[in-house]
């Protein structure tokens, strides 16, 4: 009985599996070594919609497996990490997907809903 536990407790840890963020100096080689789209959130301490994303978004089972296909995650705090020039935001959550050849293939500013975010996710893939 307590090997079936701790199986399990290792199954549901590996299912779910969130995102695993990355450093935005070394963002683009990680992303050509693995051939990946980067998303990059803009977010701030406070911001509810970042925590909306980061809380229930991002714990979803379906996004995270949509997203660890194909997706590379960069978090940066607008008040705490240094922000490149080509990353511009009016408010946060703000997302953009970069390819890794630094070309922004997609923005969009707020949170969205699971499936919506996976819409998001599905529409890129095709874009690197």
């Amino acid at each position: 009985m307590k090997k079936i536990i701790i199986l399990m407790t290792l199954l549901v840890t590996i299912v779910s599996a969130d995102i695993k963020w990355i450093d935005m100096f070394d963002a683009y080689d990680v992303a050509k070594k693995e051939n990946k789209t980067l998303m990059v959130m803009l977010s701030q301490k406070g911001c509810p919609g970042c925590e909306y994303m980061t809380d229930i978004v991002f714990e979803d089972k379906a996004v995270m497996s949509e997203f660890n296909k194909n997706f590379l995650g960069v978090h940066l705090d607008v008040h705490e990490d240094f922000i490149p020039d080509k990353f511009k935001y009016f408010a946060t959550p703000t997302f953009y997907f970069v390819n890794a050849n630094e070309k922004i293939l997609k923005t969009f500013v707020g949170a969205k809903k699971s499936k919506a975010f996976i819409k998001v996710l599905k529409e890129l893939e095709t874009k690197k």
